[in-house]
């Protein structure tokens, strides 16, 4: 006989339940075959159950010991939720269950799949249907086929004009982070010098004398990114999503914007909303406004708004004025930012936010 697999459950007490609740929950693991759970809360519960820490200190031990499923048991105050709860929940790639406190004509509402099930609301489900994520998956593979073949043609002149104007290899790997914060290695053709970081991470521009000849053109097409598509095909990245950042950046990042770790929760994209809506960033001020577009794409990550942005960034590379920077877009660029920032809670407002691209 297969034995059942074991899960890891965290509870997260916001309010303390009635008793017949906690009994519920005792069953309920019971029948999990739970090889460890604990809960946090702000108050001391039967023995039964061993508590790790109070409400506050659930967002650090998530991301140490990530759970099978969280238990969240009544709903908090509004002044006890952080920044730092949101994300934590939403990165978490657990089941999460809200728990009503006590059994009342609400809870006879809840639908119960199971007899030994626990009456609860199913939160943070992921929207994106089984017949989006295929499309989305087949769609990825097969353009990334078609990449690397285009790259194997276009290969041999890459390499000749690379090695023509710099010394050095051809390709050039760089540690990136990915879904989940995974590290993985981003590849392209190098478009700059040697000697080009012996100072640290460094951000680029049009202007950056560190880049080569070679690199001037290949960057203006964006043909330095074609090898990108390996990274797909190895399951690293995918055709649309948020942009990966050197680990170097992405903790600056997050020193300045705790809920920049939301784009984890998606692979990161060759293309993405934020790069046709915003385009390169130079500096961190302007990675934080790009970011606001990865936000609004991660509320939306359909495989019709993947081929809306693709359609866009094709534009966007063969007719180059189609983001020309002119101060008239600069303005309308900076008024939708306005727009977006403009809330006294800006990451409950920005989970929220969807957009279509306007071109």
């Amino acid at each position: 006989m297969k034995k059942k697999k074991k899960t890891t459950v965290f509870l997260l007490f916001f309010k303390t339940p009635s008793k017949i609740i906690l009994e519920r929950i005792e069953e309920y693991l019971e029948s999990l075959n739970c090889s460890n759970y604990g809960y946090f809360g702000k108050e001391e519960l039967p023995e039964s159950f061993a508590r790790l820490g109070g409400t506050t200190d659930f967002h650090t031990e998530i991301l140490k010991n990530p759970p099978s499923q969280i238990l969240i048991v009544g709903s908090p105050e509004r002044n006890e939720i952080s920044q730092e709860l949101l994300v934590s929940l939403r990165l978490s790639r657990a089941t999460i269950k809200l728990v009503p406190v006590k059994f009342d004509l609400f809870s006879s509402l809840i639908q119960v799949n199971k007899s030994n099930d626990l009456p609860h609301i199913r939160l943070l489900s992921n929207h994106k249907s089984l017949i989006d994520k295929s499309l989305k998956t087949i769609f990825n593979y097969a353009i990334a086929l078609a990449g690397i073949f285009i790259t194997t043609l276009v290969f041999p002149f890459m390499a000749i004009f690379i090695k023509a104007t710099s010394k050095g290899p051809i390709f050039y790997k760089q540690k990136r982070l990915g879904l989940y914060a995974k590290p993985f290695y981003l590849y392209k053709f190098r478009t700059m010098y040697l000697s080009a970081e012996a100072r640290g991470p460094q951000l680029s521009s049009d202007s950056d004398k560190r880049i080569t000849t070679a690199g001037k053109i290949l960057r203006y097409w964006h043909m330095d990114e074609l090898p990108q598509f390996w990274n797909i095909l190895k399951g690293d990245m995918a055709l649309v999503g948020p942009r990966p950042e050197r680990p170097h950046f992405a903790e600056l990042l997050t020193n300045k914007i705790p809920y920049y770790k939301i784009i984890y929760q998606e692979k990161p994209g060759l293309t993405s909303l934020g790069m046709i809506k915003y385009g390169y960033a130079s500096s961190v001020t302007e990675m934080t406004d790009r970011l606001y577009y990865d936000i609004v794409y991660l509320n939306n990550p359909t495989f019709l708004m993947d081929l809306k942005i693709l359609a866009n960034t094709v534009r966007y590379i063969f007719l180059k004025t189609f983001y020309d920077p002119s101060p008239k877009r600069k303005i309308k660029r900076e008024a939708q930012i306005k727009t977006l920032t403009n809330s006294n809670e800006p990451l409950i407002r920005w989970l929220t936010l969807k957009s279509k691209i306007n071109s």
